[in-house]
């Protein structure tokens, strides 16, 4: 903790040298002040932006800063809350239509026409993730445009390198849910490429510094299933920030995924103690179940009982859900206590109308023992 306050010490004292240096207008000490917060789910950052918004009203950035930062959060929440996704699109709506203004206003700065392909690239990204694939499709090519067009004219532009990294990546090695986007878009990736223009976003961009990251993170981790590549670029994440549960969620996922299990519960429940944890909305009935599984793991049955309780308890987007797999934990607690009639119990009120994954899996444990026991 010590080492990540200094770091951000150093940045800002760096950045009080370019107090008068402005981007779209605006003070880079106040925008990356605003990054630094907000990467770090600072609730002070809602205030900041519209602040910036109020003080410089010719700018874009306010309402850019604005829209990515619903993005973000949406994103951490996994779709669960349809006010926040409203807010997102009118968020996005209206900046991109103040980017257009500032671009028509300023043609030969590569800033303004960035700041409306991002929107663009934003509210794409938002449709795809919803299966709305030609208004995905529409949005996509346009951005996609504008940010080769930047590139071309200015190649030193390295913000513009970030997005067309992320898709010269994932069109390269196309995930299965991206095949109808990559097949509307035409877009021939490369993998290479993509990988050099994310590092240069990072190391020699503004406003990709940190973002670039969470895309270096997805390429290695599900493209390349390289997982330690994408472990030590979280850790770079979550030492910059270590406030930001959604990073520290992947990590957990990642320990997880690789049968480090005490660091796994470790990192879930230093999540679920943490006020940010509010960020995740419904996401966080997922890490109450994924923590209870690592308890079993560590022979901790007594902890996994209480996980189960929370889910049965839980409202909301996976509510049903949630009840299922909330039966299906309590009762492989009461297996690992030896207390095999209350764990069947448990198990006949996992119902496959609530959960098919939670149904499967109780009927593969149930079978096991019926095995044993033969």
């Amino acid at each position: 903790m010590k080492g990540t306050i200094a770091a951000i010490g150093v940045i800002f004292c760096a950045l009080a040298g370019l107090a008068d240096e402005r981007y779209l207008n605006v003070p880079v000490s106040e925008i990356e002040e605003i990054m630094i917060l907000g990467y770090n789910l600072d609730p002070r950052t809602e205030a900041l932006i519209d602040g910036v918004a109020d003080r410089y009203p010719e700018s874009p950035m306010g309402p850019c800063l604005k829209a990515a930062r619903l993005f973000r959060i949406n994103d951490y929440a996994g779709g669960t809350n349809s006010t926040l996704e409203k807010r997102f699109e009118e968020a996005s709506r209206v900046a991109i239509e103040a980017s257009k203004n500032y671009y028509e206003a300023h043609p030969d700065d590569p800033a303004a026409r960035y700041a409306l392909a991002m929107c663009e690239l934003n509210l794409a990204r938002f449709y795809i993730d919803r299966g709305r694939w030609f208004s995905g499709f529409f949005k996509a090519t346009s951005g996609l445009n504008h940010l080769k067009s930047i590139l071309k004219k200015y190649p030193n532009f390295h913000d513009a390198k970030m997005p067309l990294g992320v898709a010269n990546c994932f069109l390269d090695k196309t995930p299965a849910y991206l095949k109808p986007i990559a097949a509307l878009l035409r877009f021939s990736g490369d993998m290479e490429l993509g990988l050099q223009q994310l590092h240069d976003a990072e190391t020699k961009g503004f406003l990709t510094r940190y973002e670039s990251l969470y895309y270096q993170i997805g390429v290695q981790w599900e493209l390349l299933e390289d997982k330690d590549a994408a472990g030590s670029i979280l850790d770079r994440f979550i030492d910059l920030f270590p406030r930001n549960v959604d990073a520290i969620a992947m990590k957990a996922h990642l320990d997880r995924r690789q049968e480090r299990y005490e660091d796994a519960f470790d990192g879930y429940q230093r999540i679920l103690a943490m006020d940010e944890v509010s960020c995740l909305g419904d996401v966080r009935d997922w890490l109450i179940l994924h923590s209870g599984n690592m308890a079993i793991r560590l022979e901790k049955p007594e902890i996994a009982l209480e996980k189960g309780a929370e889910l049965l308890a839980t409202e909301g987007y996976f509510e049903k859900e949630m009840r299922a797999w909330g039966h299906l934990l309590r009762g492989n607690a009461r297996l690992h206590m030896d207390d095999r009639d209350a764990s069947l119990v448990e198990f006949a009120q996992v119902k496959r109308r609530d959960s098919p994954e939670a149904y499967k899996a109780m009927k593969g444990i149930v079978d096991g023992v019926d095995s044993d026991d033969s």
